[in-house]
């Protein structure tokens, strides 16, 4: 090798450096506290009383998902970033308790007592499984290893199935459904706003977390109920700039 390229392989290291730090990829997981809203504009009785129902009786629940990111660099503060997700968003009914079957009486008008090969005490938990594609901007402040940022955004996404569990005293059982077979709308719309903070680790890696609130602006079924899911939680991440 010549002085003349050696000399251009030095003042081309700068170059080449800052082309590789334009963009980065992510791996990142969330858990998170995920619910619904539920609403109508009927006036049938019976639709009303099944809202007012499920209102008391369900609760939101812990979920998750993970998943990947690309982002790209557009200036020296703002990020495109796009990837995927498998997210989990969910919630759970009512525990019911002092169940009692047919086969439990005694004939007489009475009760025998418990038959232990029945479930007494039963809880279903429903739990609706996304493909995400996050869309969104990020904005960083200035700062050197530690940078804060906010984000915000939208995330179309589809709808795969349902895990439904079935929690009772003697055992527990979880089935899959699909969205064609329930009915649900398979395509989702879902907006979000997050901020959170990188931290540089070394000349290529930073952590990162960050809170997230995320709400579905499509209905889970059209229906006279309309059920609008959202969640909202932390995610962390490893990022590797390329």
């Amino acid at each position: 090798m010549n002085a003349k390229t050696f000399t251009i392989l030095l003042l081309s290291i700068p170059i080449l450096t800052f082309g590789q730090s334009n963009s980065s990829i992510d791996l990142v997981t969330g858990i998170e506290y995920s619910y619904r809203t539920l609403s109508t504009s009927s006036s049938d009785p019976v639709v009303n009383s099944i809202l007012e129902r499920r209102d008391a009786e369900e609760t939101g629940k812990m979920n998750w998902r993970l998943g990947f990111n690309y982002n790209r660099r557009l200036s020296s503060r703002i990020f495109l970033k796009t990837g995927a997700r498998l997210a989990s968003v969910g919630y759970k009914g009512e525990k019911k308790t002092g169940l009692r079957w047919g086969t439990e009486h005694d004939g007489n008008g009475g009760w025998a007592g418990p038959d232990p090969s029945l479930p007494h005490e039963i809880q279903l938990i429903h739990d609706y499984w996304f493909i995400e594609i996050p869309i969104a901007g990020r904005f960083e402040f200035g700062g050197k290893r530690l940078r804060p940022f906010i984000e915000a955004g939208g995330a179309p996404s589809v709808y795969l199935a349902t895990r439904t569990k079935t929690v009772t005293d003697i055992g527990t059982d979880a089935s899959f459904e699909s969205g064609k077979a329930l009915g649900f709308n398979q395509w989702h719309l879902v907006g979000y706003l997050s901020f959170g903070a990188n931290y540089d680790i070394g000349e290529r890696l930073q952590l990162f977390g960050q809170p997230v609130f995320r709400r579905h602006f499509t209905k889970l079924a059209d229906a006279p109920i309309a059920e609008h899911l959202y969640n909202f939680g932390m995610e962390l991440g490893v990022r590797r700039k390329l």
